[in-house]
């Protein structure tokens, strides 16, 4: 009995002198958080990750695991895994860098979300800050309507939002930073972390400041080994672009702005949809045809792009120039079907332009021609079956 008892009282010591105790999978790791009431901790890192080798040592550390293995059911989400994607996906958000320290109720809900560093400090602040409940950020709503205006925590803040996906509390926190933001550091490495890293929209002091300051964005990218500035303005670019309702005139004033950063082509590769969408909505058929003959001239070799073209325009436009228009890039089109997959959505909108134009029988032919190479092609079939199913009535 005696040394039944003294292995019972040793256990925790050998399980946690290994190091931080992880969990098979997400799912089975949240079951446990939701029956054990415990918050689940998630560190999303790659294999290849070379930040992320140099944190994974301090799993091992005492210190570390007593900590974790006490209060936090752990799990480990390789972010190149279908699994890590589809919970992504799923739970809206954002992973704009890794590794990253997330904290979750059973329920998925986000209780913090922290960058680190690879030493012991940074690895236990997260952990420790959870456990106290102050300064989590879920209660970063609350200190800033208190008037909390430091540094850290606006750019925490800042990046608590932009992992949620919460374009208009990024805004104002962003906003907020830049007028506490002392002129003397505007074109510091850190003003430019901060524009980097937690801005989600281009409307803000950060993005204006740098955008007139490449040259320093390029000396600051290359010091840190990453010399590339396009990935960062076009993300922030995208970001505003399919989040926020834009007029064709804003979309010409953003186009104008970020040109120097992100060239014309680029640019147009981005804007396109929504420019012909935005012209269309006001009524500027002739600007939203330009805009969609430009980008088939851009793409006459790419059989997907000018089948997407032609189902923009069947989707937003019942005009004749519009589908005019949509009959000669389907032409294009035509003979440089190959797949099966091709074929079936090529036959849908072709389809789908017969029916607009009033050619019912047409319509159905073209539509039964889609749904067999559609099956062929294991697609799924809600899309072909309720088009057929609407010209039918």
């Amino acid at each position: 009995m005696k040394r039944l008892v003294l292995l019972f009282s040793v256990l925790p010591f050998f399980l946690n002198a290994q190091g931080v105790i992880w969990e098979k999978s997400l799912k089975s790791a949240f079951e446990k958080a939701r029956n054990e009431n415990k918050v689940l901790f998630v560190e999303f890192y790659s294999p290849g990750c070379s930040y992320c080798k140099q944190v994974a040592p301090f799993f091992k550390e005492k210190q570390v695991a007593d900590l974790y293995n006490a209060s936090f059911i752990n799990y480990q989400a390789d972010v190149d895994t279908d699994e890590a994607r589809a919970f992504l996906n799923s739970a809206n958000i954002d992973l704009y860098g890794i590794p990253q320290f997330f904290f979750f109720r059973g329920d998925t809900t986000l209780v913090h979300a922290r960058e680190v560093s690879a030493n012991l400090a940074s690895v236990l602040q997260p952990a420790n800050m959870v456990l106290e409940g102050k300064f989590t950020g879920e209660k970063y709503a609350e200190r800033f309507a208190a008037g909390v205006r430091t540094f850290n925590f606006l750019y925490y803040y800042a990046l608590f939002s932009k992992v949620q996906k919460d374009l208009e509390t990024n805004k104002k926190i962003v906003n907020a930073l830049w007028d506490s933001y002392p002129v003397e550091k505007r074109n510091s490495s850190e003003s430019w972390a901060v524009t980097k890293k937690a801005t989600m929209d281009t409307e803000n002091g950060f993005v204006d400041y740098w955008l007139q300051n490449l040259d320093q964005v390029k000396a600051y990218e290359e010091k840190s080994g990453h010399g590339d500035i396009e990935n960062a303005f076009a993300g922030i670019f995208y970001t505003t672009l399919f989040n926020t309702e834009l007029d064709s005139k804003k979309i010409t004033e953003l186009r104008k702005k970020f040109a120097p950063v992100l060239g014309e082509e680029t640019l147009f590769s981005l804007v396109w949809e929504k420019e012909v969408k935005a012209n269309l909505k006001e009524g500027n058929v002739k600007l939203a045809l330009a805009t969609g003959n430009e980008f088939a001239t851009a793409n006459k070799g790419i059989v997907g792009s000018l089948i997407y073209l032609s189902q923009v325009f069947n989707d937003t436009c019942n005009e004749k120039p519009c589908n005019d228009a949509v009959t000669k890039w389907l032409e294009t089109a035509r003979p440089l079907l190959k797949e099966k997959n091709e074929k079936a959505t090529f036959y849908l909108q072709l389809a789908r332009l017969n029916f607009k134009e009033s050619n019912k029988e047409m319509a159905k032919k073209h539509a039964n021609q889609a749904l067999v190479f559609a099956k062929e092609a294991n697609l799924n079939l809600q899309e072909y079956n309720k088009f057929l199913k609407e010209i039918s009535i």
